[in-house]
């Protein structure tokens, strides 16, 4: 009698549902997201958030200066930017007038060195700043002057009496008192300034040669 009494029961509660487990005859399982997949869900949240604040600083600190870069006029050179071939500093793109010396005090046939303050212009910066020239009295109303670098590679020149020319302590380079090539390396000539001779005063003014 126990058996059919059992038998009754397990037909009147139907049968059991497919990967049904025991806990389903005591309680039901509760629905919704495992809580680990919650958990998942919220790290990379978490951590998209934070790249993305990483990123949009980063995009801050090199955009600011670029932006400012680009668009302060103030920031912009007046003038050109050139390839130091001969070591034309900034000093010397200047093409003011300078006095250099009175005529009379250079004697004809031998170069002297001088510096001279001159105005330049290089980016944002306006300012006087010393230049050195060679001055050559090459007449009694005549004068050249020249820039000290050697035309090869930009090495100071320095004028040599014994050997009667400017020499180069680099490679050998040398010129004659009018500035022409008479041996080394160098490519071409001395590089000049523009000269006037006004009431006894020697001015220069812009370099005649700047290739």
């Amino acid at each position: 009698m126990e058996g059919e009494h059992e038998s009754i029961e397990r037909m009147s509660n139907g049968p059991a549902e497919p990967g049904a487990t025991r806990t389903d005859q005591v309680g039901a399982a509760p629905a919704g997201e495992p809580p680990d997949a919650k958990d998942a869900l919220s790290r990379r949240t978490f951590v998209l958030q934070a790249l993305g604040l990483i990123g949009g600083g980063i995009a801050a600190v090199l955009g600011i200066p670029i932006a400012g870069f680009a668009s302060a006029p103030g920031w912009q050179a007046k003038t050109p930017a050139r390839l130091l071939s001969v070591s034309v500093v900034p000093t010397l793109r200047s093409s003011a007038l300078t006095p250099v010396g009175k005529l009379a005090d250079f004697a004809v046939g031998v170069p002297q060195y001088v510096k001279v303050g001159r105005p330049i212009v290089d980016g944002w910066v306006q300012e006087d700043a010393p230049v050195g020239v060679h001055v050559v009295r090459t007449s009694e109303t005549d004068v050249a002057v020249f820039d000290p670098h050697c035309t090869h590679l930009g090495c100071p020149l320095a004028w040599s009496p014994g050997a009667r020319s400017f020499v180069c302590p680099c490679h050998g380079g040398s010129f004659d008192g009018e500035g022409r090539v008479i041996g080394g390396p160098p490519p071409r000539p001395m590089i000049r300034y523009e000269t006037q001779v006004q009431d006894g005063d020697v001015l220069i003014g812009a370099l005649q040669d700047k290739a």
